[in-house]
């Protein structure tokens, strides 16, 4: 007997009419008919069904600030930086857990199960640290949140980082972050990557850093990033978030860097959304890919003092991704979609991840056949599974379009401009239940 059983399922690398079988919170078989009794039945009828979504990097303890006086109208990042301030002054835990929650019920329901938060230690008394230590736990049926203790106001640069991080870390977060580019001086930034990947590495942490958050070419922070990824042995423990400024540094300079990053194993985290507003550029995101180099995405704010939007949908991220980077090619669109999925357990280093046999029973059925047709139409999540159990569902998205002697039953998908003919629906007209085509 199986616990859940999904069937006729689409997945992302191209396999069609797959069943997978469910049991003890595991996927103990996948292939095609599978038989078997099972305690409940989805059924994708050649649906997509993909593993969960991962966002890479999320400022949660902010988001749905937007409004109220912690609205960033220039879009710029230091007018945000400027209006959090100002909020952290007067927050308490309970405000940041009730923001933080809803924004994650959000999460459940699209299907992304998988978030690195950050979280901003610049706080004498740590409530946000607090706040989402506390959340972790209550929410951990559903959700998973890697927490990263992050120096909003610079780790040198604010007088009560240095003991806030050791504080922070440990209470029990799992990630060190870091602003260089936020610090003093160029040369502050370099030593506060130094001293940070030091601690992680003592402390067997990982490492995501907001880093370059400008399109100054002269903002050169990830070569010493990577300089320290590669002498501490850390790899893939080692993320760079943002890195605007490599969209505009010299090709000669920037090959050599990438190939140095590709060198190094570790990841780059990219946010395209605030990309767009805070910089109007994105990093190198088509280079990195060609160099190999493990590529990961993130909302990083919904509602908040930067970025006015979302609603914790990591097909957003996609969308924008791919015509803000004009990553076009069928191969490029397919890796944005690895991104948001594998690419960013990659940089998480999430165990049992993935639709495979003895992997964690997290599946997600859209109401798309494919990736792209996924990314196009950000589609209602048809049944969300945590554990081989469901915990979220969307109902069918549908409309209906009423043609002179015909109605069109719509879904918006490639294969649906539903049967148009001979439909019979309730007519607004005239209250009855007939045939629209006489």
């Amino acid at each position: 007997m199986f616990d859940l059983l999904v069937k006729r399922a689409n997945l992302q690398d191209g396999r069609s009419g797959i069943d997978i079988a469910c049991r003890d919170g595991k996927i103990v078989d996948i292939g095609p008919s599978i038989e078997g009794e099972a305690r409940e039945v989805v059924d994708a009828t050649g649906r997509l069904v993909t593993p969960p979504f991962v966002d890479a990097h999320w400022h949660l303890d902010a988001t749905l600030l937007h409004g109220d006086g912690f609205t960033c109208e220039s879009g710029l990042l230091y007018e945000g930086i400027t209006a959090w301030a100002e909020l952290k002054q007067t927050a308490t835990v309970e405000s940041y857990k009730q923001r933080a929650r809803r924004a994650l019920g959000w999460a459940i329901a699209n299907g992304l199960l998988h978030v690195r938060c950050q979280t901003d230690i610049c706080d004498p008394q740590l409530r946000q640290v607090q706040a989402l230590i506390e959340l972790r736990e209550e929410l951990k049926p559903f959700i998973d949140l890697q927490l990263v203790a992050f120096p909003q106001d610079g780790y040198f640069r604010d007088p009560i980082a240095v003991d806030a991080m050791e504080r922070a870390l440990d209470m029990g977060m799992d990630v060190v972050g870091g602003i260089p580019d936020y610090e003093l001086t160029a040369p502050a930034g370099y030593e506060a990557v130094k001293t940070l990947c030091e601690i992680a590495k003592k402390r067997g942490l990982l490492v995501d850093m907001h880093t370059d958050q400008t399109p100054d070419p002269q903002s050169r922070q990830i070569e010493a990033l990577t300089q320290e990824a590669i002498r501490l042995d850390m790899g893939a423990q080692v993320s760079a978030s943002h890195c605007p400024s490599m969209a505009n540094f010299n090709d000669y300079y920037a090959d050599k860097l990438i190939g140095q990053i590709a060198q190094s194993g570790m990841n780059i985290c990219v946010q395209p959304l605030t990309a767009a507003t805070c910089w109007g550029v994105m990093t190198r995101v088509s280079q990195l890919y060609d160099a190999g180099v493990n590529v990961a995405f993130g909302q990083d704010c919904v509602m908040d003092p930067w970025f006015p939007f979302g609603k914790g949908d990591m097909l957003d991220v996609a969308h924008m991704a791919i015509v803000f980077g004009r990553l076009l090619s069928e191969k490029k669109k397919a890796m944005v979609f690895d991104s948001i999925t594998y690419g960013g357990a990659r940089a998480l280093q999430i165990e049992g991840y993935g639709i495979e046999k003895g992997r964690n029973a997290d599946l997600v059925v859209l109401q798309a056949a494919d990736p792209m047709e996924a990314v196009r139409l950000r589609p209602n999540r048809l049944a969300v599974i945590r554990r081989g159990k469901v915990a979220a569902r969307q109902e069918a998205q549908k409309a209906s379009v009423y043609l002179p002697g015909q109605v069109l039953e719509l879904d918006f998908t490639r294969e649906n401009v539903m049967r148009s003919e001979g439909v019979v629906a309730h007519c607004r007209h005239c209250g009855g239940s007939h045939d629209h085509r006489h």
